[in-house]
């Protein structure tokens, strides 16, 4: 059975078929996927560690095979100390640069004293054993593991381990090799976090249409064989990015299948009840007419509300926003470019002028303030603070020292968002944006949060 060792962090190796994952090449891959799976879990993993240390909780589990050290649970764990430590090369990893920054102030001690770790070594005759340990640690949920699997990793881990048919997965992985209309990021991500069980639900509604008797077959038919490949690919992608789920899928108002993606129409049902169902034409007619109603408010006093992750809010608020005062010619500019822009087709160009935005409206206003004790945008030696520095300055003269409740009350979601180090338009994530290659962002998340940082952008050009 296991022999408990403590091993030299440099002596372990990540697991490459990690159930979270498709398998990786190389280790640097296998971070990068799991980075990009949950990235506020993975950082603050390596914040947790860099304030205090490798905690030894539990056992790191280990299989010897082969000659090397496979981390068979603790993955993350692992491969954030190899960052850490140096064993692994942190330039192909893109960290947030908070996280370099204080990776570069550990001394030489925190080294020493971190450099190893407890583990449970199991050899390789006993690799079912481990696996049924590891499955027992993440396969059954949050009540009884420390970080569950989602339906992708238990998917796999069904399939790979217990010989279950998993349809649904066979063809995620089968479009991810080869989609043609997935970008390098969503394959990263949608490898280890996607919502499966809608696309089973799916694929089993939209079989019989394309002949096949089956998800299985359904799933075995693409893509050479798949007469409908580019449907299916559209299919698998609004799956991925949310804009088909449940409650599409579900609605029984329309056929989603034949009007969004060029299946074959259901055949008709009949209702059993007195006056039978609508027409296919009547309910298509319903179904634009409720579209209509839903774009426009003609003939209304009054703007329709729209909830607060609807793109529609972002656009309400900077069609409302006047910015007024000096030095604020750029920010007009920028403004402008930024109500031309769709946030579903370009949410990256968005987010890029929302953080040029902020970065003139607050050295306008520290400008407006210079002569009344206010902020300061730049150091004794002229350069530029850093600009989530000069925004919570910023605040605080706002709220006078934070004694106008009110005020306090309108900043505090916009600080609270911009200072987070995992906010997706926190600071950090905004310059992110720009630096790493890899991060990226949606129309949702923008929708959602833009709310909580626009009243300061709005206090600022007052």
């Amino acid at each position: 059975m296991a022999k408990t060792k403590v091993l030299q962090v440099v002596d372990l190796t990540l697991d490459l078929k990690n159930y979270r994952t498709v398998p990786q090449k190389s280790e640097a891959d296998a971070v990068r996927a799991m980075i990009s799976i949950n990235p506020a879990r993975f950082w603050a993993l390596m914040e947790s560690l860099l304030a205090d240390g490798y905690l030894p909780t539990e056992n790191i589990l280990v299989l010897e095979s082969g000659g090397k050290k496979i981390v068979r649970e603790g993955n993350r764990r692992i491969g954030a100390m190899k960052l850490i430590l140096g064993h692994m090369k942190r330039a192909k990893i893109d960290l947030p640069s908070h996280i370099e920054q204080q990776i570069k102030k550990l001394d030489a001690a925190w080294k020493t004293e971190n450099s190893a770790v407890p583990c449970a070594v199991y050899a390789a005759s006993h690799s079912a054993t481990v696996d049924r340990i590891v499955a027992l640690t993440h396969g059954k949920g949050e009540q009884a593991g420390r970080d569950s699997w989602n339906a992708v990793a238990r998917a796999r881990h069904n399939r790979d381990s217990n010989f279950i048919a998993e349809p649904a997965l066979d063809l995620l992985e089968k479009y991810l090799s080869e989609g043609k209309n997935l970008t390098p990021i969503q394959q990263e991500r949608w490898s280890g976090d996607y919502p499966l069980s809608v696309l089973d639900e799916a694929i089993k509604r939209v079989a019989p249409r394309v002949g096949a008797k089956s998800a299985r077959e359904f799933a075995d038919q693409y893509p050479a064989k798949s007469a409908h490949r580019n449907s299916v690919e559209s299919m698998l992608h609004d799956v991925g990015t949310g804009d088909l789920d449940f409650k599409v899928i579900r609605s029984g108002s329309g056929d989603w299948a034949a009007e969004k993606y060029g299946f074959a129409a259901e055949a008709p049902k009949s209702s059993g009840k007195a006056g039978g169902q609508p027409s296919a034409k009547a309910k298509s007619a319903s179904s634009s007419s409720a579209q209509k109603t839903g774009a426009t408010t003609t003939g209304s006093p009054k703007s329709k509300a729209v909830a607060t992750n609807d793109p529609k809010s972002v656009v309400r608020a900077l069609k409302k926003f006047a910015p007024s005062g000096a030095n604020r010619e750029k920010l007009v500019t920028l403004l402008n470019e930024a109500k031309t822009l769709s946030l579903e087709k370009h949410p990256h160009a968005f987010c890029f002028l929302l953080r040029s935005m902020f970065e003139i409206s607050a050295k306008a206003y520290c400008k407006d303030h210079a002569k009344k004790s206010g902020p300061s945008a730049t150091k004794a030696d002229g350069n530029d603070r850093i600009l989530v520095d000069v925004l919570r300055d910023i605040s605080n003269h706002l709220s006078k020292n934070q004694t106008d409740k009110t005020m306090q009350r309108i900043l505090h979601g916009a600080m609270a968002e911009l200072a987070k180090p995992s906010g997706f338009l926190s600071v950090t994530s905004l310059n992110q944006l720009v630096h790493n290659p890899r991060f990226t962002v949606d129309e949702t998340h923008i929708a959602t949060l833009f709310g909580n940082v626009f009243p300061l952008l709005e206090e600022m050009n007052r």
